[in-house]
Parts: structure tokens; C-alpha cells; sequence
């Protein structure tokens, strides 16, 4: 089989676009999570402090993992594996 140019640029050139849309797509949702943590991690600030470092390092951490990141920070900050979770809201 003689593959050339043409051949070859009509089944690279779609894939190249599809990876190039999958990049953005995640640098987006990355940069989504990460500022949604910020600011939860920020509003904190008033009420108690963040678990191991303050709002800009889970930014950060956010920015670099992305969703796992993000579910690592809820489970830590939000859910029953929280200690404080519970007895905050039996306060209210």
C-alpha cells in the first residue's frame, strides 16, 4: 500500500484537531476547578482553616490535578471523613 501526503494528511490532520480541542477542554475544566476551590477554600478564612495548606496552595494543586484534586479537597474539607463536617452542621 503507497500511503502519501494526501493520504496521510486526511487521517492525521483530524486527529491532530480532536487532541488540540481535548487540550483546551481540560485546561478549561482545570482552570474551572481550581478557582472553585479557591474560593471555597477562601471562605474558610472566616469560619476555620484549610486542612495542610492555605487557599492559593489548593489552587495550585487544583490547576495541576484537576478533578482528582478537586474530589481530594472535598473529601477532606466536606464530607463525613471530616471530622468538623458533622459537628458543624448539629451546631447550626
Amino acid at each position: 500500500m503507497d500511503l502519501n501526503w494526501t493520504t496521510l494528511t486526511i487521517f492525521t490532520l483530524p486527529q491532530m484537531l480532536w487532541g488540540i480541542c481535548l487540550v483546551i477542554l481540560t485546561v478549561i475544566v482545570h482552570c474551572v476547578f481550581a478557582w472553585a476551590v479557591y474560593k471555597d477554600a477562601d471562605r474558610f478564612a472566616g469560619r476555620r482553616s484549610t486542612i495542610f495548606v492555605g487557599p492559593e496552595m489548593w489552587f495550585l494543586a487544583t490547576l495541576v490535578g484537576g478533578v482528582i484534586t478537586a474530589g481530594i479537597y472535598w473529601a477532606m474539607h466536606h464530607s463525613r471523613l471530616n471530622r468538623t463536617v458533622e459537628t458543624e452542621e448539629n451546631s447550626q
